[in-house]
């Protein structure tokens, strides 16, 4: 099952600048230079798949590494961390607090643990055990949540609020803004480092995982900053049981989700677009593609077992998300109206993101199964 939009909005003029200023993007780049301990993921090609599917070139950003982590959050964080302690809104000895579907929250728990603070996770209820024990590893006390992801979010800032902890979220909500947007531009970090290694020629396309929209958000401002109208064509990637940003941009409107939402991309599985991004990005999405958790499923394994030339990739559900939309994209029928608007062809260069490794072991165990797949 695939679902879509073409955003007859995007290109309009509208919010197009995105959501920071050359003095954010200055800030960040001046952190990650002092840090050269915090060394960049890999940009990594993969011509037999490219040409295997009709592409110039397919670029990978794979974060299943990242700083000694599964998931790209923790660089959010570790910038996020260091502007609040700079600003005195954070200090030694002090509580953070948290809601997470596990990488988020991991990341929160690693930083908070290495700048001598306690921080305490709400997962949400149905967390797999794996990240729920990942993150008490990492020294975090870990609250089961009795709902979904909102709900989690919801008790940590009632929890932040009564004892006094200081929230540190990756989505936003009207008056807590700040914190969001400062993990946002931390993400931008990524597309710094990508932008090293991909060379003279940028990417025409750019698929890339929504969620709350914090990582998307992060990706389609730095192209807009960065290359205003001629940027890529930008695909926001979402599960089929989640799609939030994509049925926010068909409204005009952030549209709250109705539950329960039933997918293993569990960093994608998000009612809401955060109030921190919306709707500063609505109009630089040029499309929205939403795939099942068995499109994803299949393209971990695909990742998993490369093709002649390619490298060995590990990607969780929510990671393989944005190139299980890209293989979509080029060969469902229902999507040649997107791939006629992309301009998309034999020449074009892609840029994807696998946002996680293996977070859920027993998930990869299933996804490298022979088909059909059960996940």
């Amino acid at each position: 099952m695939i679902r879509s939009l073409l955003n007859s909005k995007s290109r309009t003029g509208q919010h197009d600048s995105g959501l920071f200023q050359r003095t954010d993007y200055d800030t960040v780049r001046a952190f990650f230079q002092a840090h050269p301990e915090l060394k960049p993921s890999p940009l990594r090609r993969l011509p037999g798949l490219a040409a295997d599917v009709g592409l110039g070139d397919i670029l990978l950003k794979d974060e299943s590494e990242r700083f000694g982590l599964s998931a790209f959050k923790v660089v959010g964080v570790t910038y996020a961390f260091n502007q609040l302690f700079s600003d005195g809104r954070l200090s030694q000895n002090q509580a953070v607090i948290c809601a997470s579907s596990g990488n988020h929250g991991r990341a929160v728990a690693r930083v908070a643990h290495e700048r001598g603070l306690t921080a305490k996770v709400y997962v949400p209820r149905g967390t797999v055990i794996e990240k729920v024990e990942a993150i008490a590893n990492e020294g975090a006390e870990v609250v089961v949540s009795d709902g979904g992801y909102e709900k989690a979010v919801q008790q940590a800032a009632n929890d932040a609020e009564e004892y006094g902890s200081i929230m540190i979220s990756d989505t936003g909500w009207p008056g807590y803004e700040d914190i969001p947007r400062l993990i946002m531009a931390g993400y931008t970090r990524l597309l710094d480092e990508a932008s090293a290694d991909w060379g003279d020629l940028p990417p025409d396309v750019v698929l890339v995982q929504a969620g709350v929209g914090g990582l998307a958000s992060a990706v389609a401002s730095w192209f807009s900053f960065h290359f205003g109208p001629n940027r890529p064509f930008i695909v926001s990637c979402e599960p089929t049981a989640a799609p939030c940003l994509m049925e926010s941009i068909r409204a005009d409107r952030r549209v709250l989700l109705d539950g329960p939402l039933d997918t293993v991309m569990a960093g994608l599985c998000c009612a809401k677009i955060s109030d921190a991004v919306w709707p500063n990005i609505s109009h630089i999405f040029d499309a929205c593609i939403a795939v099942s958790d068995d499109q994803s499923a299949t393209t971990t394994r695909r990742l998993a077992d490369p093709l002649p030339g390619d490298p060995l990739v590990i990607a969780g559900a929510s990671g393989a998300c944005s190139l299980a939309c890209l293989l979509a994209m080029l060969s469902a029928d229902e999507l040649q109206y997107i791939r006629d608007a992309s301009g998309i062809n034999s020449h074009s260069r892609v840029l994807v993101f696998n946002t996680e490794g293996a977070t859920d072991p027993k998930y990869h165990a299933r996804a490298m199964e022979p088909s059909p797949i059960q996940v």
